[in-house]
């Protein structure tokens, strides 16, 4: 399978994805807000390319929009759980985005992340 099919297998996976997560009801942010803004960075993660700009603007914009511990929880099992439906997801480089972006997060994510914490 070619790159650019990888590629496009994952991004149906997530535009997929944001169909089936139900809204949760008093949040300041939707699983569906936190998958559209980091989605520019899909590429970085499956295929090792470059980092856009559009990711760390994203990446910038969920960990802004995260202000309470119910928005920090609920943007955690998003990514993890979007993060585990992307064929061929290297999550040591998803983890060197932040970094890459220059900004930092609270955790490391992982298919076994606790998102409770």
């Amino acid at each position: 399978m070619t790159t650019f099919k990888i590629f496009k297998v994952a991004l149906i996976v997530v535009l997929v994805s944001i169909s089936l997560i139900p809204p949760h009801v008093n949040a300041e942010v939707t699983c569906e807000q936190i998958t559209m803004w980091l989605t520019p960075c899909i590429g970085y993660g499956v295929l090792g390319s470059v980092v856009l700009a559009a990711c760390c603007e994203g990446l910038k914009t969920t960990i802004a929009a995260k202000k309470t511990k119910k928005d920090r929880q609920l943007g955690c099992n998003c990514v993890k759980d979007v993060a585990a439906k992307i064929p061929g997801l290297n999550y040591d480089r998803v983890n060197e985005i932040p970094g890459i972006c220059g900004t930092t997060i609270p955790y490391k994510i992982t298919p076994d992340l606790d998102c409770s914490k």
